[in-house]
């Protein structure tokens, strides 16, 4: 079977005063559907480079990306907007919420943009909400909530749409011990129950808990290990919601 994201060669270089860097360096491996991976590596090393080729957040110098079997190389601007509304989930260090907006409605406003209905949009969101523990915080806007429960509402809106892949670029640096063990345990649970995650993480004990890590050094692959295996059962992802 095909695996669901696979990286050939991959080069990104930058121009940099009258040189050029290399970040990435002939990037080769997969990601197969309903995996945990972890990118790893220490400042610098590329991780988030790789993670924003391999979601179509940026274009790479040379080399290829297939997704799902399709190869992204020579897909316009719009048509990879297209492809990572469709296929891709979104989870950032700073939460990028709308501070005027209240956890739902943050969820509902892009989802309206994608042509759903107000009424699908708000039981979306609803049901989102309520998968990652935020049920009874529906109306609060972000002042109201903890960091914790700010990416939280980041990760609702990142599976509202039920994505094939969920991207997360050290979703836990800026919270607090507890907070972050939660959002890891989150991940566990989606994961558990079909979802494919790739996490760029700097910290070790959050890495680990996935099915394999992928360590990085000066824009190399340096080692690919296995986490800890959790003993969920994995299951389907279920199909989008559709459109009226």
């Amino acid at each position: 079977m095909a695996a669901l994201i696979e990286t050939k060669k991959l080069v990104k270089a930058y121009k940099s005063g009258d040189g050029v860097s290399t970040i990435l360096k002939g990037i080769d491996f997969s990601v197969e559907r309903g995996e945990f991976v972890s990118i790893m590596g220490r400042s610098g090393a590329g991780k988030s480079t790789l993670m924003y080729q391999m979601s179509l957040l940026d274009e790479p110098t040379s080399g290829d990306i297939s997704i799902d079997g399709t190869n992204t190389r020579h897909m316009s601007e719009k048509e990879k907007a297209a492809f990572r509304l469709r296929k891709f989930g979104f989870v950032f260090q700073d939460y990028a919420l709308m501070p005027e907006l209240t956890a739902t409605e943050n969820i509902v406003l892009p989802l309206l943009m994608e042509s759903y209905t107000f009424t699908q949009a708000q039981a979306m969101a609803a049901d989102a909400l309520t998968r990652v523990g935020l049920g009874h915080r529906l109306h609060n806007v972000p002042s109201q909530l903890s960091g914790g429960e700010q990416q939280r509402v980041s990760i609702a809106r990142a599976i509202a749409e039920q994505p094939e892949i969920l991207f997360a670029d050290e979703p836990t640096a800026n919270l607090d011990r507890e907070s972050a063990k939660v959002v890891i345990d989150l991940f566990l649970e989606l994961h558990a129950h079909g979802q494919t995650i790739i996490m760029v993480t700097h910290e070790e004990e959050y890495g680990h808990v996935a099915d394999r890590i992928i360590r990085l050094d000066e824009g190399s692959i340096v080692s690919i290990e296995k986490g800890v295996r959790h003993a969920h059962a994995r299951k389907q992802p279920t199909k989008k919601q559709s459109k009226k």
